[in-house]
């Protein structure tokens, strides 16, 4: 089997996070990450900090469905698939509850990946949540 193909990344991370009766709040961020390329399947990873704490992200891109993974500082599993709901799960160190994804919007193009979803906790929608992800070749 082949080497999967990797290239440095520069990321553009932002997102839009909107709880019941709060105000958005908005982030951007950037970093830098590898794309891998395995077979046809493109797969962006990402370190960020969070609370003093590193996160890793691995990001599996597809227009279809697509799926976050978080580790380190954060341990979650985000499912996305367009139009339907996903069950994925957040570990909170005290213990890992189940959550759902209710994927609103799913784009995926070289360069740029966007979801908008709601976050569902017990059958209560949590947020609504709009990420979007930008990558270019790292110089």
């Amino acid at each position: 089997m082949s080497e999967p193909l990797k290239k440095q990344v520069t990321v553009r991370l932002r997102s839009t996070i909107q709880h019941p009766k709060s105000k958005k709040e908005s982030f951007d961020i950037r970093t830098s990450g590898v794309l891998t390329l395995k077979g046809e399947q493109p797969y962006l990873v990402y370190e960020e900090v969070q609370n003093e704490k590193v996160v890793r992200t691995t990001v599996k891109l597809n227009a279809e469905s697509a799926l976050i993974l978080r580790s380190g500082g954060v341990k979650m599993r985000l499912p996305f698939q367009r139009g339907e709901q996903q069950t994925g799960s957040y570990d909170t160190g005290y213990g890992t509850f189940m959550i759902t994804t209710n994927t609103k919007r799913l784009q995926f193009t070289d360069g740029q990946f966007l979801v908008h979803y709601e976050l569902i906790v017990d059958e209560e929608v949590v947020g609504t949540y709009k990420l979007e992800l930008t990558y270019t070749e790292a110089e």
